[in-house]
């Protein structure tokens, strides 16, 4: 009769081990692929600053040169701050808003454990902005 109760429960701690494996797994895929979201994130945004600053720094070198006040050209900014995303391997939008230059960047990132269960990418913003102001 105890050899008989025994066989009845075979199995039972395989389901159950089962299951808490994949729980842990979906808990540690969001917990890595969680803080890679965060960091790209944060990348994303430290690309837009860096850009919008060096947009921002797009003076009119003769003027400055001659001991002129040197205005920002916005044009020349707007270029920069393209060229800091291209060399950064990020992809952005760069407009210039009166005297302030504006850059939207998007970064996508690719999950770890979280394609497998069908998020296979991340998009994550960031947002910089500088002042265009003229020096001399």
């Amino acid at each position: 009769m105890r050899l008989q109760l025994l066989r009845d429960d075979r199995g039972s701690a395989s389901v159950w081990l089962i299951g808490l494996s994949v729980a842990l797994a979906i808990a540690i895929g969001g917990a890595v692929d969680g803080s890679r979201k965060a960091q790209a994130h944060s990348r994303a945004t430290a690309i837009a600053e860096e850009a919008a600053r060096a947009g921002g720094q797009a003076l009119r070198a003769q003027a400055l040169a001659a001991g002129r006040d040197a205005t920002v050209n916005p044009e020349m900014a707007a270029t920069e701050a393209r060229n800091y995303l291209a060399g950064a391997g990020a992809t952005g939008v760069v407009s210039v808003q009166g005297n302030r230059i504006v850059v939207d960047t998007t970064i996508t990132e690719r999950t770890v454990f979280l394609s497998m269960i069908g998020i296979a990418e991340h998009t994550v913003h960031g947002y910089g902005t500088a002042d265009l102001i003229s020096a001399g």
